[in-house]
């Protein structure tokens, strides 16, 4: 019984194998024309032969051992150019408010869960300003008065017969 198991094993893990499809070789880019590799500019691309030169003339003779092989080449390359600015940050604001997409501050929570009720200010400026004029209305009643009250009593010092003024202190 036992044969006849891995038999079937061998048998159905094959079955898989040549159902796959064959794999195709892989594809070499296509080599640039000879006419596209003359036309291209070198003084375009950045790259100062005389510096190359001048770096190729200083760089030290380097000693080789004879237990190096003499076909290891050893060549050191250095590029100087300016670094691209990299910005993280772009589109963010740190130094005037929020970060956009982070979480809300301690003021705006107190603002979110405080009813409108009780975020009023104390005092209303409108219930303010009618105090403040009707305080002004009054005052100027009062001294309407004092007025009226003075002009009888310097008439009836002269021996004028007026009426009583109406108003009240």
């Amino acid at each position: 019984m036992r044969p006849v198991a891995v038999l079937a094993l061998i048998v159905s893990l094959s079955g898989q194998a040549w159902a796959q499809e064959p794999q195709q070789p892989a594809t070499t880019p296509e080599t640039p024309p000879a006419d596209q590799a003359a036309t291209i500019d070198a003084t375009k691309l950045g790259v100062s032969i005389s510096r190359i030169q001048k770096g190729l003339r200083l760089q030290p003779a380097s000693t080789t051992d004879s237990s190096v092989a003499p076909l290891r080449l050893q060549f050191q390359v250095q590029v100087y150019g300016q670094a691209p600015k990299i910005d993280v940050l772009r589109g963010y604001d740190l130094f005037n408010g929020q970060v956009p997409g982070t979480a809300p501050s301690h003021n705006q929570m107190i603002e979110f869960w405080t009813p409108p009720m009780y975020s009023a200010p104390a005092l209303p400026f409108s219930t303010l300003a009618f105090w403040a004029a009707q305080q002004l209305w009054k005052k100027s009643k009062k001294t309407e008065c004092e007025e009226e009250i003075a002009n009888y009593r310097a008439l009836l010092m002269q021996g004028v017969n007026v009426s009583a003024p109406r108003c009240t202190q």
